[in-house]
């Protein structure tokens, strides 16, 4: 079974036309800020571990502004999960949940 990051998941998605929120992932936290600026607006930033449970162990953040971004980001790059290290976030524009 072959695993993957969300980000990558949401690749694939949109490689067959599904609708995702536009972001990209980022492995710093001032390309987090950088994608945050691209995006406008409010941002979601989320960890990319194999795990459930992200909100509740910090891996998720809201951020109006970029420089709030970069440092959700900064914090999160350096969270590990289990004994693997997050090396990347997700950095998205915030969209109402239907």
């Amino acid at each position: 079974m072959a695993r993957l990051h969300e980000y990558e998941g949401k690749e694939i998605l949109a490689a067959n036309g599904f609708k995702i929120p536009r972001g990209r992932a980022a492995s710093s936290a001032d390309e987090a800020a950088a994608t945050a600026k691209e995006l406008g607006g409010e941002v979601v930033i989320k960890i990319q571990a194999w795990t459930t449970g992200r909100a509740g162990i910090g891996g998720v953040a809201f951020a109006k502004k970029p420089d709030v971004a970069r440092d959700h980001a900064a914090r999160m790059l350096q969270m590990k999960v289990g004994q693997f290290p997050v090396e990347a976030v997700l950095v998205e524009e915030k969209i109402a949940i239907e």
